[in-house]
């Protein structure tokens, strides 16, 4: 069934400032509504109920328009992501995957260039992704190393003059190589860039605020809106900077890479705090009750296995995990017995 044809002629490709904005959760729906009538699984009713919400706010409209828009643009998408959104399995994480990445292309206007710049649209098509919870060493062309952390995701830009590994998402942890070429070793980042000066080190990109930590030798800071500016870090030292500036050096977490050994290690730390970071290597939302944020943690945990460590949790304090589904805990504080 050409779906286009059912409610009307599609209109000509909209320019994002012909139509209106698009939230996401609109975006999404339009999305389900796609993948629903082209793969052919809408009774009549089904396609009553996706006339009326088409009529029913003219963002609707807009958002369909989009997907229209992009669906006869296929040959600008990546084959994979159609096929994972058409014929994977509804609960499957491929499915979801690609849902998503299909919603930031009909938020960022039903173009394939604007979703381009998207992170999700980069770390689907980056070199080297990890998925959440994984921790994976990528060996360089030069003989040196990169470990990606949690859901990562990197470009590797070797060339007769420089090598470049663009963070596209997450954390690094690189290891470097001499390099008979003496080419420079750049790490790029929405925030700037790191060179490194024969290192090891970790870094962190959280949007555009990103954290360098030098375990080795020293590298060298660059915000991207003041490349005049340059700042160098050395072994023991950490600090963050954004695209305007660079705070200024703390000492280095003795526990900043615990996480390349597959743990999580606590001195002291709050518990909100425990269970954010805990929850980078989970999937679904890990969340804290207000009344409990304050506890401390300290300890070495095993990423491997969240729900033990949740577990553990429960007996050094007074704490209990409630499981509503498996994306979706929080820790409470203990109910109080008889």
């Amino acid at each position: 069934m050409d779906v286009s044809q059912t409610h009307g002629a599609t209109a000509p490709f909209p320019g994002v400032a012909d139509t209106p904005r698009v939230p996401p959760a609109v975006a999404r729906q339009a999305v389900q509504w796609w993948i629903e009538l082209k793969s052919k699984s809408a009774d009549r009713h089904r396609l009553s109920a996706w006339r009326d919400w088409r009529d029913a706010d003219p963002v609707h409209e807009a958002a369909w328009q989009r997907i229209e828009a992009i669906s006869g643009r296929l040959a600008e998408v990546p084959v994979p992501l159609v096929k994972a959104a058409l014929a994977a399995a509804p609960a499957s994480m491929q499915r979801r995957r690609s849902v998503q990445l299909l919603t930031a292309m009909v938020v960022a206007g039903g173009t394939v260039m604007a979703a381009r710049q998207s992170t999700p649209w980069r770390a689907w098509t980056a070199d080297h992704v990890s998925s959440v919870g994984e921790q994976r060493t990528v060996p360089l062309p030069d003989g040196g190393t990169v470990m990606l952390n949690t859901d990562s995701a990197i470009n590797v830009r070797f060339d007769a003059e420089r090598r470049v590994l663009q963070l596209v998402r997450g954390e690094i942890l690189v290891t470097t190589a001499p390099d008979a070429q003496q080419r420079p070793f750049l790490v790029q980042t929405e925030a700037g860039s790191v060179r490194a000066i024969g290192t090891r080190f970790t870094v962190h990109q959280r949007d555009d605020d990103i954290g360098v930590g030098v375990l080795q030798g020293a590298v060298e800071l660059r915000p991207a809106d003041v490349p005049a500016t340059v700042r160098t870090l050395q072994a023991g030292e950490a600090t963050r900077f954004t695209r305007t500036g660079v705070q200024a050096a703390v000492p280095l977490d003795d526990n900043a890479s615990a996480w390349s050994d597959g743990m999580l290690v606590a001195s002291h730390m709050r518990l909100d705090d425990f269970l954010a970071e805990l929850g980078r290597y989970r999937r679904g939302r890990l969340g804290c009750d207000p009344a409990i944020a304050g506890l401390q943690v300290s300890g070495a945990y095993p990423l491997a296995d969240i729900d033990r460590v949740l577990a553990s949790l429960t007996s050094a304090l007074p704490v209990e995990v409630h499981t509503y589904t498996r994306f979706w805990v929080t820790v409470r504080p203990r109910a109080r017995r008889g």
